[in-house]
């Protein structure tokens, strides 16, 4: 007996590896549809150039601010020295040794006491007050014998001065 005898004359059949199944169709599919790329393109680089028109418009504007703003500053600064410069001759010309030696140039003299008015009727307070008045404006100067020629000429003789630069 041969070895395949031996072992049994019914032996099983291995199953097939790949079953057999109904072979597909093919069909024609149509062909997928491009999209132009142009338009895109075209579109992207107008993005880009927008872009940096923008930005370099923008960076214009900047520095031209940029150089307005530091023109003002100089002008600021120099109006501020301006005005110091004028403070100081202000302070200047109302210094009360200035002021005095340009009345007594002028002619002024210092007022004094003030002259005592008495009404009808009241007590008399004497002839004179003990420190009568010396300007020659005082009521009753030209009585008295007071210089009124400076008056005479020009009641306020200060004005002309404080009128100029």
């Amino acid at each position: 007996m041969s070895m395949a005898a031996s072992r049994g004359s019914a032996r099983p059949r291995p199953a097939p590896l790949l079953e057999q199944r109904p072979a597909r169709r093919l069909r024609a599919v149509a062909p997928l549809r491009r999209v132009p790329r142009v338009p895109f393109l075209l579109l992207t680089v107008g993005v880009i150039v927008a872009a940096v028109a923008g930005l370099v418009s923008l960076n214009v504007s900047v520095n031209q601010q940029a150089f307005e703003l530091a023109r003002l500053a100089r002008e600021t600064r120099a109006a501020e020295q301006r005005y110091t410069a004028l403070q100081a001759e202000v302070d200047r010309l109302k210094a009360p040794a200035r002021i005095v030696r340009v009345a007594t140039r002028r002619g002024m003299v210092p007022a004094g006491r003030p002259q005592m008015a008495t009404w009808p009727g009241s007590r008399p307070a004497g002839k004179d007050s003990p420190g009568a008045a010396t300007s020659p404006a005082a009521p009753g100067a030209n009585q008295a014998g007071g210089d009124s020629s400076a008056w005479a000429q020009d009641p306020f003789p200060i004005k002309p001065y404080l009128a100029q630069p």
